[in-house]
């Protein structure tokens, strides 16, 4: 496997170097080795002696190779454990209490508190999905009640002083107002095209759930945009999420990508390259509970909460029809394009599922 270095080293002395930098005892042979698997961008493996987990990044990622950058990994790895603290800081325990990672062209790892063995999203019954995504319902719910630690709005970033921040500066609620209005022009395009539907119906209550959009009820929210079952710990104690993609954002429109994505988007996504070895469509009760139990820990019995939901989820599928129109126009499409969201065959068929649900939401 090789690995992001421009050291010479085999797996067991990389993983030797990464734990002697943070003072701790090294292995003496392979066989102490406990592999926990491999992810897009890193491999895993336990310390069982400390119970750490240590992440190696990968020098190919989606079959393209992977450009050391000092910035991106930094903002990466500093977003995560920014991330990990703040939400420690609700008190439920749902991520890694300890992290820290080192970035360099020589070497460049995470480590971080290992939380247990996963019962894995095949292993659950829907009675058990629903109870672990309603403990994330209710963790997002508790995120929203805590100010943001780092300022800005976007996906994290490494300032010229070495501080965090969102990529974007303003006002959050001018930031909606005009993502709302990117939102529109997505949906008119396609109550113009000539794809077919009940377009009056969509025109009429699409109209309604845009004009009461959530704007001067949100707040930032250091929250996490990647909750798919891959980042998720499943355990007799509870679910751990881990391996975040942090962001700050509006708390409802994040807990919105959390219901899609378990309520559609997943199990649409089973015949690509990307979500294949998932199974994700043979999994569908169990998805589907997730996305229920999330709900209901997330609107904790508030209708105004419910509402403001429910319009962040049909912006989510409004513009996942859009992205899947405008790749189906292009005259090709590129490898990474293929390994996400499959062949032009694929999205088209997808796009039929995507639009009824449009017809009937």
């Amino acid at each position: 496997m090789p690995f992001l270095t421009t050291t010479p080293l085999t797996e067991s002395e990389l993983i030797n170097k990464a734990l002697k930098n943070e003072g701790l005892s090294t292995i003496s042979s392979d066989s102490e080795i406990t592999r926990l698997g491999e992810g897009a961008w890193h491999c895993a493996y336990l310390i069982d002696r400390e119970q750490l987990v240590l992440r190696l990044p990968k020098k190919i990622a989606y079959e393209k190779e992977v450009i050391f950058n000092q910035d991106e990994l930094t903002a990466d790895y500093a977003g995560t454990k920014a991330y990990y603290q703040h939400a420690n800081r609700i008190g439920i325990e749902m991520c890694p209490e300890y992290y820290n990672y080192h970035v360099s062209e020589e070497l460049t790892y995470t480590i971080e508190s290992y939380v247990g063995k996963s019962i894995g999203l095949a292993g659950q019954t829907p009675e058990q999905s629903k109870r672990y995504g309603k403990e994330v319902g209710e963790f997002f719910l508790a995120l929203e009640g805590l100010e943001s630690p780092i300022p800005g709005i976007g996906y994290i970033t490494v300032g010229d002083q070495g501080e965090l921040k969102g990529l974007y500066e303003g006002n959050l609620s001018a930031f909606i107002r005009e993502e709302t209005e990117e939102y529109r022009e997505e949906w008119e395009a396609l109550l113009e095209s000539s794809y077919s539907f009940d377009k009056e119906k969509v025109r009429r209550i699409g109209g309604d759930l845009m004009a009461s959009r959530s704007v001067e009820r949100e707040r930032r929210v250091l929250t996490n945009q990647d909750t798919s079952p891959e980042n998720m710990i499943f355990t007799e104690c509870g679910v751990k999420l881990i391996d975040p993609f942090p962001i700050i954002y509006s708390g409802t429109s994040l807990a919105a990508n959390y219901v899609f994505n378990y309520q559609t988007l997943f199990h649409s996504l089973h015949n690509t390259k990307r979500h294949g070895k998932n199974q994700y469509h043979l999994l569908i009760p169990q998805l589907k509970a997730g996305a229920e139990g999330f709900v209901e820990g997330y609107t904790n019995g508030s209708k105004q909460k419910w509402n403001d939901l429910n319009v962040e989820v049909y912006l989510k599928l409004v513009t996942m029809i859009h992205e899947h129109d405008q790749l189906l126009k292009q005259e090709s499409l590129s490898r990474e394009q293929i390994i996400r969201y499959g062949t032009k065959e694929q999205m088209q068929e997808r796009l039929k599922i995507f639009l009824n649900e449009l017809e009937e939401y």
